[in-house]
């Protein structure tokens, strides 16, 4: 018995059933799986885009300023290390793939290879000035949410496909679709621009002052910034998968949240522990062995029918929702 007919015997789908849906849809479409892999076969065997020179730009600048003691000296000295690691390791093309359920999951984003491939030191481009920077940055993100609409918009239009039992036709993704999406996206970056930079002075004012009331300050931050975003993991299905508008899809994603908790969580932990978990094992192989292709293919598909198995909870808990907004009218 298929997925599908459990559900229509049993109703709703739990979410070992959702899971089990979203990657029965991967196996028949296997090919939604190609941009995530095309994404990481680019951060590993393309080109790196390095921040080092602007880093070096910092580090020059931290250390060209006058020091009060050994302590403040020695810390300086460290962040000015870190800093110089980090543009050794860093490739600014991971940015296509850093916006969470807005992307296109891809393991080397968050596992870097490192400098090294199989067919040798890749090529390097130099990002020089900070004006630079941010012109990358800015095209890099913008680049990638779209990347990432497409690839969401596909996965809702076959998940839905699959519902219907319909037959289906080539999918073009609709504009209004894919401009909600963007203003969702944007406001979201809009609002981390401004809040984020003041909770880390915060943060950092209180550390200074009082260390462990500093570390429950950043604590508290983290887990309600984690709730709010709970809150808006369905906006992105609602509007691909539901049509909705987008203030509907984030009163909706807020009453499914709400109304479904208990299984969310579950639905979440398992796709995290499954995603982190795996992504480990996939990054095992060094950058300069071919084996590192398993395990690019292997977070495709496993991504990519995670990613299918949240559109197929919201498809089958919002008829749900919906019938228990209509029963006070009814009644």
């Amino acid at each position: 018995m298929s997925t599908r007919t459990q559900k229509e015997a049993a109703g709703p789908l739990g979410v070992i059933g959702c899971l089990t849906a979203g990657f029965e849809v991967i196996g028949r479409h296997l090919w939604l799986t190609a941009l995530p892999v095309l994404l990481d076969l680019l951060l590993w065997l393309g080109p790196r885009l390095s921040v080092a020179p602007v880093l070096r730009q910092l580090f020059a600048l931290l250390m060209a300023q006058p020091v009060l003691d050994p302590t403040t000296a020695r810390q300086v000295a460290q962040a000015a290390q870190l800093l110089e690691q980090f543009g050794k390791r860093f490739n600014l093309l991971s940015l296509l793939s850093m916006l969470p359920l807005l992307d296109v999951p891809t393991l080397l984003s968050r596992h870097a290879p490192g400098t090294v491939a199989p067919l040798g030191s890749p090529g390097v481009l130099s990002v020089t000035s900070v004006l630079a920077l941010m012109a990358w940055v800015a095209g890099l993100v913008l680049a990638g949410l779209a990347l990432g609409s497409l690839y969401l918009d596909g996965l809702a239009h076959w998940v839905r496909a699959e519902n219907s039992h319909t037959p289906t036709s080539p999918h073009f993704p609709g504009v209004g679709e894919l401009i909600r999406v963007f203003l969702f996206a944007a406001g979201l970056l809009m609002v981390g621009i401004m809040l984020v930079p003041l909770w880390t002075l915060l943060v950092g004012a209180v550390l200074a002052i009082a260390p462990p009331l500093g570390l429950l300050v950043w604590s508290l931050g983290i887990g309600l910034g984690s709730y709010i975003a709970l809150h808006l993991l369905f906006v992105v299905p609602g509007i691909l998968l539901g049509g909705r508008g987008l203030l509907q899809a984030i009163l909706e994603s807020i009453l499914l949240i709400h109304t479904q908790f208990p299984s969310v969580v579950g639905l979440i932990l398992l796709v995290v522990v499954i995603y982190e978990g795996l992504g480990f094992v996939w990054s095992l192989p060094s950058g300069d062995s071919w084996s590192l292709v398993v395990g690019i293919l292997g977070n495709g598909c496993i991504a990519t029918g995670l990613m299918a198995a949240i559109f197929v909870f919201y498809q089958e808990r919002i008829g749900q929702l919906i019938e228990m907004r209509q029963a006070p009218a009814k009644t």
